[in-house]
């Protein structure tokens, strides 16, 4: 920057502080911007002229004020948003000019007028592609300094390509986010005077809406004025830029005016309650008017009109967009073209519920995803579903829609990079239904692979569709029929999904599939072992969790936390290293803590029955802790099953000391809730004379209607291998099938570590945790030998 230019800035600056002094004794909205902007196209101009003559040869060029200082509406500290426009983007001296004019308006704006500058460079090629965000900031444009003809290039190409409604969408959306951040009412005792409901930005808003439809913008007006007005002072008083007018800045402001604080605020408010009036008429009035929605699709008084010569992709894209502007969508004409683009296409689709509802009404959904349409009145096979297939996936986009950051599932869908193969793996998971031939998700994932195919999806996301589609099933089976809280099963669960993105949608579609079954399908214990099996992959694929656990780092983790308890140290030592390594890896310091009480008094023959209720999950942890003795897990489970009580999933764990105690705990239900204080009581009477041998299970299942002979003849079973191994059954549905297992096994002499058991689709499902004598593995023949003896 030479001398004369320097100079002729500190001038300029001088006058802007100047400028801002006198605000408070004369307080002005818009003229006042409209002085501030002067003296700032003053230093732009003083600069460009400088970097001309600095660097000579280049083309017609322009620079142009965006956004508010497009409008004049320039704040003491608002922004200074410059773009520059090329006249011939191949002329090579244009970098050099660029980067000087940019530096030496950095040190003119930032060094000497202490305010913020951001630059932009378009290319008049570039206009037909910007975003809604950078077309609203040039909707604003004002050439400042340099040739005309290129910024009027660049705003011919602009309009010319205007997509009408997906522009609307965006001004919408952001007004929402930014009602949601801020206050959504103009009522507020601190406004936020841009950004909140009745800040400059709805009266803003509403007349980019107006020139988004082809209607003339508004003038400001008295209210827009006053706020203006307002924000001057704010900025004034705090030195910054400022926009929250708080309650300290309300007295400042009232105390330099000499006003009234609370009338003062009253008519600040009544201003602002006009301007939110005014952004929404503009929002109703799309309702009314006559615009293209998008190529193919014109809106006419609130209907949204399919022209004959769209293509079915332009067709499906509009009523996407027409849809979420909240318009009707007419019948569909006759189309000329069949062509489908495959982003139109996939944008359409994903958009939501009632965009899908409005394609297949008008025909539109059979045209562009077959696959989905003709699932409309297919039934699924199972009892459980209380819908088609067809409104089961609807209603699981519903549920995908309905999460919101701030929950568990809600953070996770907000944090996905790209939602779009989520969305589409959910409209997909279940069309293989439509042939029965072979398992749904296999059909269905080779459909999906023909879909993105037809829709030119990229490789990597056309693998992740594909793989959610055929593997949706796996979570649920693993909350099924896995113990979630064993490390193992968490080192299974990430060797499938293999990176976070995979398990985040597969743990956001897992959620909506169960969840939109049918009511009362999905329950808050699900949702917390979902999170549970959620944390512990992620442990496993951030490398936090050690890919073989120690039982001597528990042992030593719980001794160190348990060192300072009313219990004696030896007691504690005795007992933690008396219990298997699966009770040491997924018990908690609290509970263990408890369960050295219960031991101690089971050691002298006494049986503790303890109930734990969470009425949040619907569930009640029952613990039993007793001399060990043959048999005993089974007797329990045979009570549990004479009372109905629904069984979740089973911990057995016995101590290796001279007088073995049995430590076992049941998750347990009673009707989808916890079990009642009566049942409770009546539960713990039994357990104890069974226990203890003063009444026999046998009797006390015959008593209560049960069969105890009765052998589990209906019935699938898989076994694998490990230490323990899992013997996974599916029969059908029934509170026996546990028990019924428990006595096989046994009889077989093995033992029970863990287990599972639950309910899905008219069955039952298990998986038994299993070691055999002394601890060792057991074989595949093994198992077969001896379960196969069942069937």
């Amino acid at each position: 920057m030479n001398p004369s230019t320097r100079s002729t800035i500190e001038e300029l600056a001088q006058r802007r502080v100047s400028l801002v002094e006198e605000l408070p004794h004369n307080p002005s909205g818009l003229e006042w911007c409209a002085q501030h902007t002067r003296i700032c196209d003053a230093v732009v101009r003083v600069v460009f002229e400088g970097v001309c003559e600095a660097v000579q040869g280049v083309s017609k060029i322009a620079v142009v004020a965006t956004g508010g200082y497009g409008r004049s509406e320039l704040a003491p500290y608002s922004d200074i948003d410059l773009t520059v426009v090329p006249g011939d983007e191949s002329d090579k001296g244009i970098d050099a000019f660029v980067r000087s004019l940019f530096t030496d308006l950095h040190e003119a704006f930032g060094s000497m007028l202490k305010l913020e500058v951001g630059y932009a460079f378009r290319l008049v090629n570039d206009a037909a592609g910007l975003d809604a965000q950078s077309r609203t900031g040039l909707l604003d444009a004002r050439r400042i300094a340099g040739a005309s003809e290129p910024i009027d290039r660049l705003l011919e190409v602009l309009w010319e390509s205007m997509p009408a409604g997906q522009f609307l969408l965006a001004k919408i959306r952001e007004r929402n986010a930014a009602f949601k951040r801020y206050h959504d009412t103009p009522l507020v005792v601190e406004p936020h005077l841009k950004e909140g409901a009745g800040g400059m930005r709805c009266f803003q808003c509403a007349n980019w809406i107006r020139a988004a439809i082809g209607e003339r913008p508004a003038l400001p007006t008295r209210a827009y004025e006053h706020v203006v007005r307002f924000r001057n002072l704010l900025h004034a008083a705090a030195g910054k830029k400022q926009d929250l007018l708080t309650r300290q800045r309300q007295a400042e402001i009232a105390d330099t005016l000499g006003q009234d604080l609370y009338a003062m605020m009253s008519a600040l408010v009544d201003s602002a309650s006009s301007l939110h009036l005014e952004y929404q008429r503009a929002v109703d009035s799309l309702a009314h008017s006559r615009f293209w929605v998008s190529p193919g699709v014109l809106a006419v008084r609130g209907e949204a009109r399919v022209s004959g010569d769209a293509t079915m992709s332009e067709a499906a894209a509009g009523v996407a967009i027409a849809t979420q502007l909240g318009l009707e969508v007419s019948d569909l004409p006759t189309l000329a073209k069949d062509e489908v683009n495959g982003a139109e296409a996939r944008y359409a689709v994903c958009s939501g519920e009632a965009t899908l509802r409005n394609l297949e009404r008008c025909g539109l959904l059979m045209r562009i995803l077959p696959e989905l349409a003709r699932c409309r009145v297919v039934m699924p096979r199972d009892a459980t579903h209380a819908f088609t297939v067809y409104e089961h996936t609807i209603r699981v986009v519903r549920s995908l829609a309905s999460l919101a950051p701030g929950s568990f599932l809600g953070d996770l869908m907000d944090g996905l990079h790209d939602p779009q193969p989520l969305l589409l793996a959910a409209l997909l998971h279940d069309v293989g239904k439509i042939d029965e031939s072979r398992p749904h998700a296999e059909t269905g994932e080779a459909i999906a692979r023909e879909v993105c195919a037809r829709w030119e999806v990229a490789d990597d996301d056309t693998e992740t569709v594909a793989w959610l589609v055929g593997q949706h099933l796996l979570m649920s089976l693993f909350l099924r029929m896995r113990d979630i809280q064993n490390p193992q099963t968490a080192l299974e669960f990430a060797a499938h999904v293999k990176d976070r993105e995979r398990l985040d949608m597969l743990t956001l579609l897992t959620w909506a599939d169960t969840r939109s079954v049918g009511e009362g399908v999905w329950t808050a214990a699900q949702e917390h072992m979902l999170e549970e099996l959620h944390t512990r992959v992620v442990q496993v694929l951030d490398g936090d969790a050690p890919s073989a656990p120690d039982p001597a780092m528990y042992r030593r983790r719980l001794l160190r936390e348990l060192r300072h308890e009313d219990i004696p140290e030896s007691e504690v030592k005795e007992f933690v290293e008396s219990l298997p390594a699966h009770y040491l890896i997924s018990t908690p310091p609290e509970v263990v803590r408890l369960h050295i009480g219960f031991e101690r008094r089971a050691r002298s023959g006494e049986s503790i029955v303890s109930f734990h209720h969470e009425p949040e999950l619907g569930s009640t942890e029952l613990t039993v802790c007793a001399p060990d003795a043959a048999g005993l897990l089974s007797k329990v489970l045979g009570v549990l099953y004479a009372f109905d009580v629904s069984l979740h999933g089973i911990r057995a764990s016995t101590t290796r000391t001279d007088k073995p105690v049995a430590v076992d705990q049941f998750a347990t239900s009673f009707g989808e809730r916890p079990i009642p204080p009566g049942t409770c009581r009546e539960l713990a009477v039994s357990l104890k004379r069974v226990i203890e041998g003063e009444e026999d299970v046998s009797e006390l299942l015959r008593r209560r209607g049960k069969d105890p002979e009765r052998l589990q003849r209906s019935f699938t079973f898989t076994y694998l291998p490990g230490t323990p191994g899992i013997m996974e059954v599916r029969a059908p549905r029934g509170k026996g099938m546990a028990y019924r297992f428990c006595n096989l096994i046994t009889k077989a002499g093995w033992n029970i570590v863990s287990a599972r058991v639950g309910q899905w689709a008219g069955r039952g499902a298990a998986a038994f945790y299993i070691l055999g004598p002394e601890d060792r593995e057991l074989s595949r023949e093994e198992v077969e030998a001896v379960v196969g003896r069942q069937v």
